[in-house]
């Protein structure tokens, strides 16, 4: 009698083994997935055999579903639950998917009990929390310009969209068109001053930056909406606190007998600004809508209250060296361009009976 060679004993085992893999791996894909389980669910419910209902998708709901699929089975577990008049779970079922779904639309096609009980129910917004992103153009509006030698000399502004912002807001909504907020906010403001003397013997070129954390409380109204655009205003008041504020200064004579160039390091004009300027802001937007939420762009001005220039500042000599006579006092305003997103946060709640 021959022997068994061990070689192609261990060879079929393995194969064995792995076509028992292979034919439960496929069973389950075929009849053990949470699609299957769907189906199988739905097949019950048209035959009136609910019991088994709750027990199939149970563990589905969790995870396993994809979103469309998800959906189904909770309208499929509310309908049971009514339909075997457990009233508590079915509204504590309808509670997890109206917090899973809380934009839901009802459909033509939405079995009447399961309409019966979402319009028992109602959703609201609690809070709408934004970012922003963009850029600042400063300007300035003056209260008093150059005296220079005892005489007004020209000024003349300019900045650049380097300057950066970014910011937190919330909102909370007052009636469907009507919303109040509050924003925190990081912003830079970096201007150039060019002042050319009227006598005419030298140019002076004066470039600050500042970086202010802004807070303004603001209402924003919807004012009409095409498809999922809402164009929008927005107005406010807020308070602006000065981190910190440096410059550079440089005088050029024009005269070819004036040999007296400057060109001062840069200097801290902290002690020399407002520390808590107040602004008035107006803007307009469009905003996007998307599931829980909207992407926006806005464009808004900051404008400022008082007075930038604080006297006595440690610096205030230097420039007057250089301006040959006073700083010029001005407000500082900007004129903000950003991109942001919105994420809705709700609150499913039972209407009152």
């Amino acid at each position: 009698m021959k022997k068994p060679n061990p070689n192609q004993m261990l060879f079929r085992i393995l194969f064995t083994f792995l076509v028992f893999l292979l034919a439960a791996s496929l069973y389950s894909q075929e009849t053990g997935t949470c699609a299957e389980k769907l189906k199988t669910a739905q097949s019950l419910f048209g035959k009136g055999q609910v019991e088994q209902i709750p027990s199939l998708l149970k563990d589905c709901l969790k995870s396993g579903f994809k979103k469309e699929e998800e959906l189904t089975a909770y309208k499929l577990l509310i309908q049971t639950y009514l339909l075997n008049d457990k009233l508590e779970k079915a509204d504590s079922t309808m509670f997890e998917f109206l917090k899973k779904n809380p934009e839901y639309q009802l459909s033509p096609t939405d079995h009447s009990s399961f309409v019966y009980l979402f319009n028992n129910f109602k959703v609201k917004p609690v809070v709408q929390i934004s970012i922003h992103a963009g850029v600042n153009v400063p300007f300035m509006t003056f209260v008093e310009p150059n005296l220079t030698e005892g005489e007004l000399a020209k000024s003349t502004f300019s900045s650049n969209i380097g300057n950066l912002f970014f910011s937190g807001e919330s909102r909370f909504k007052v009636t469907n068109k009507l919303e109040v907020g509050f924003e925190i906010g990081f912003s830079q403001m970096k201007f150039t001053n060019k002042v050319n003397d009227i006598m005419n013997h030298a140019v002076i070129n004066y470039t600050e930056s500042q970086q202010r954390i802004e807070v303004p409380i603001f209402i924003e109204y919807n004012f009409t909406s095409f498809g999922k655009f809402t164009i929008y205003g927005r107005a406010g008041a807020g308070a602006a606190y000065d981190l910190g504020a440096t410059a550079t200064a440089t005088y050029t004579p024009t005269d070819i007998n004036n040999k007296n160039s400057r060109t001062g390091q840069s200097l801290d004009r902290k002690d020399s600004r407002l520390t808590i300027d107040y602004f008035g802001q107006l803007g307009a937007g469009v905003k996007y809508k998307i599931p829980r939420g909207f992407f926006f762009g806005e464009l808004r001005s900051d404008l400022g209250v008082f007075d930038q220039n604080v006297s006595g500042g440690q610096t205030e000599s230097v420039l007057d060296w250089y301006y040959i006579g006073s700083e010029p006092d001005f407000r500082l305003n900007s004129i903000n361009f950003t991109l942001g997103y919105t994420y809705i946060f709700y609150k499913p709640t039972k209407r009152k009976e």
